[in-house]
C-alpha cells in the first residue's frame, strides 16, 4: 500500500514538480523527494511574517518620509523615471480595471515590493538619498547608512520574497536561515515594535531545524493507515 500511496502523491503533484526536490546533491527516493516538497511548503508559509513585515513597512516609511519631505503624497509623480513610471502606469490600470480610485494610498499598496525595492539603485541617489535615509531607516547602525549597502540588503531578500510567493523550492538554500535574520533586521531598522509583533508569529526557525525527516515519517505513517 505503501508504493500506491506514493505513486498517487506523485501524479498529483506531477513529476516536473517534483524533480528539483528528487537531485540536488544525489538523487533520492520519489518518498524523501515529497518530504522535502512538504518541509518547503511549511518553511515557506512560515516566512511569511517576515516577508510581509519587510515589503509592508518598507513602503509605509518610503512613501510617509517622501511625503513629509516633498510636501505631497503624490511625490512619485515627478520624481520616478524607467522603468519605475511604466511600473506606476500598470498600477494605476490595475486599480482601475478593479473599479479602484488610483490615490496615493492605492498606488502605495498596489505596486510591487520589486519597486520599492528598485528606488535603491543608483538611479534615484540624487532625488532621495541620502538625505532621506534616516528618517526612512531611523534605527540602522549609522555605519550601514548608505544607499548602495541597502539595496544589497533587499534585492536578496526580494529574491526570497519572489520565490516562495511563486511557490518555488528554497529548502536547499544553504543561507536560507541567514536570508531570514537579515529580513528581520531590516523590519528593526524601520520600526522596533512591528518586528516584535512579527516575532510573536514567526515560526520559521522551528520549522527550519526540523528538517525534511519529520515529513518522511509523516509519509510512511499516512501510507501504512492507507487500505
Amino acid at each position: 500500500m505503501q508504493d500506491e500511496f506514493i505513486n498517487s502523491l506523485l501524479r498529483a503533484t506531477s513529476e516536473p514538480r517534483l524533480e528539483p526536490y528528487l537531485t540536488p546533491a544525489g538523487r533520492v527516493s520519489t518518498q524523501a523527494g515529497i518530504a522535502r516538497y512538504l518541509w518547503n511548503l511549511r518553511l515557506s508559509e512560515s516566512l511569511y511574517p517576515a516577508l510581509q513585515g519587510v515589503e509592508v513597512t518598507l513602503r509605509n516609511s518610503i512613501h510617509r518620509v517622501a511625503t513629509e519631505n516633498f510636501s505631497s503624497d503624490h511625490w512619485f509623480n515627478a520624481l520616478l523615471v524607467a522603468p519605475e513610471t511604466d511600473v506606476l502606469e500598470n498600477a494605476r490600470k490595475r486599480l482601475a480595471s478593479q473599479g479602484k480610485r488610483a490615490n496615493p494610498d492605492n498606488l502605495v499598496s498596489a505596486l510591487s515590493f520589486g519597486f520599492w525595492v528598485n528606488l535603491f539603485y543608483r538611479r534615484y541617489e540624487q532625488k532621495l538619498w541620502p538625505r532621506l535615509l534616516k528618517e526612512v531607516f531611523p534605527y540602522i547602525p549609522v555605519g550601514m547608512r548608505r544607499r548602495n549597502y541597502i539595496s544589497q540588503r533587499l534585492n536578496p531578500i526580494r529574491d526570497l520574497r519572489n520565490r516562495v510567493f511563486h511557490y518555488e523550492p528554497i529548502w536547499h538554500w544553504p543561507d536560507l536561515a541567514q536570508h531570514h535574520q537579515e529580513a528581520l533586521e531590516v523590519i528593526g531598522w524601520i520600526n522596533p515594535e512591528l518586528l516584535a509583533l512579527v516575532q510573536l508569529v514567526d515560526r520559521f526557525p522551528e520549522v527550519y531545524a526540523q528538517g525534511p525527516e519529520r515529513y518522511f515519517e509523516e509519509l510512511r505513517r499516512l501510507g501504512r493507515g492507507k487500505t
